[in-house]
Order: C-alpha cells, then sequence, then structure tokens
C-alpha cells in the first residue's frame, strides 16, 4: 500500500518514466494511475516502472505498468484453479483456496455431481473468469482460505505447502495445524512433587486439546452435512430442469 510519500515520488517518476519513451501524460491522468497503482508495495511500482522503460516504446499505460507487477496477476489461471478445486474431492484432504475457485467450483458442483465432467469444466471456467475480473475491478487480491479435510496429516501437508507459496502467514493458521501428541514427560531426576505437577500439568493440556479437536470435528461434520444437501438440492434441480427440456 502506497503512503502519500511514495505516492507523490511515484508521481514523479511516472512523469520521468513517460518523458523517456517520448510521450507525456497530463496531471489529472496521471493522478488517477498513482491512485489506481495504490494497493501495491512501492518496490512493485518501481520496478514495473524500470521494466517499462527498457521494454516498450510509444506511450505509457496503466494496463503496461500492471503488466509488469507480479502481485496485480496473482490470481491463478482457469486451468490451475480447476486442478485446484479437483484436488478437494477428496473428504480426507484439505485444500487452501481463494474465495474465487471455492465460489466457481460451487457453480460447476451440480454439473460435475451428475458425472459430466467436461461441462462441469466449462461451467467452472466461466465462472471463475466472471470471478477474477470482478476481483480486479474492484481493485482485490487473492485471499486464500483453508477448507479442512478430516485427514491430519494431509492437513499439515496443505497449509505447511501453502505457507511455503507464501500463501498465508503461519500465524494465520498455525491453530488449524493438528495438535501435538508429544510432549516432554519429566525425566528420573525430577523431585516427586514437581515430577507429579508437570504430569498433572501434561493431562490437563490434553484433554484440553482433545476437546478442541473434537469440537472442531464435530463443527466440520455439520457444515459437510449441510453441503451434503445443498448438493443434493441442486443434482435435483438440475435433473429437473433436463427433464423440463426434454
Amino acid at each position: 500500500m502506497l503512503t502519500k510519500i511514495d505516492a507523490e515520488e511515484l508521481l514523479e517518476q511516472l512523469y520521468a518514466t513517460a518523458e523517456v519513451l517520448g510521450s507525456e501524460i497530463k496531471p489529472a491522468a496521471a493522478s488517477l494511475m498513482i491512485r489506481d497503482l495504490r494497493q501495491y508495495e512501492r518496490g512493485e511500482v518501481e520496478q514495473a516502472l524500470a521494466r517499462c522503460r527498457s521494454e516498450i516504446s510509444g506511450r505509457l499505460t496503466l494496463a503496461a505498468i500492471l503488466e509488469r507487477i507480479p502481485s496485480a496477476d496473482a490470481f491463478l489461471s482457469p486451468n490451475e484453479a480447476w486442478a485446484l478445486a479437483l484436488s478437494g474431492e477428496d473428504d480426507m484432504d484439505t485444500i487452501v483456496w481463494t474465495e474465487e475457485v471455492a465460489t466457481a467450483m460451487g457453480a460447476a458442483r451440480p454439473v460435475l455431481d451428475i458425472g459430466d465432467k467436461v461441462g462441469a469444466r466449462m461451467a467452472f471456467i466461466g465462472a471463475y473468469e466472471r470471478e477474477v475480473s470482478k476481483a480486479k475491478a474492484e481493485g482485490r487480491t487473492p485471499k486464500w482460505q483453508v477448507s479442512l479435510g478430516y485427514s491430519p496429516e494431509r492437513r499439515q501437508d496443505a497449509i505447511s505447502e501453502a505457507i511455503k507459496k507464501g500463501r498465508m502467514e503461519a500465524p494465520q493458521v498455525e491453530h488449524l495445524l493438528p495438535s501435538p501428541h508429544g510432549f516432554k514427560e519429566p525425566d528420573a531426576e525430577t523431585p516427586p512433587e514437581e515430577k507429579a505437577r508437570v504430569q498433572a500439568n501434561i493431562q490437563h493440556l490434553r484433554s484440553l486439546l482433545d476437546d478442541d479437536t473434537d469440537a472442531k470435528a464435530e463443527a466440520e461434520a455439520e457444515r459437510r452435512r449441510k453441503e451434503d444437501a445443498r448438493r443434493q438440492e441442486l443434482i435435483k434441480q438440475a435433473e429437473d430442469r433436463k427433464r423440463g427440456a426434454a
């Protein structure tokens, strides 16, 4: 996000870049361009302007700058998004996806559930492209979120991979990782009173973790029951429409 000082200094760089390219930008147009760039980091915008100076000729446009800002095109391609959505078909798997992927999969789900994978892919891509276009028009970047599966091991793998790819921050999702089972037990040299106190604390922590895990499992099971009921309703509607068309 650009600060006021960043915006003022980038405005000067914008004028200079346009001049290097042999064109001019009116103050009103330049101010609008800076306003449209305010959601990005200053370093990214400066690098994009530098690339514009070396890669293009003629008029400097906002589109040319945005094409050279990595985070401006942070959305997955439609095919990448479809592959990601399919990876969450197994209830045991945890999937880390964006709101746009989740929404598009919701649109494709009724078609996929009746066995038409080709039609489902077409429905997904159409919905995904609309959602991404809407997000870009509103100046939004991808917001990654976690849909938990039942397998603790796969959950840890999926979340760890998302952290490695920079899609999520560790503090944001560490509470979703499987609860630790190994606590350091007191050794043989620990005094009896201290040993009893430590073991009591360990038992208490284990009970808290177990209670929390059970509550999360129940909540997730209820969510999936509602999803399944909604899915069946959509399948029925799709079949009714198909019979009506016939």
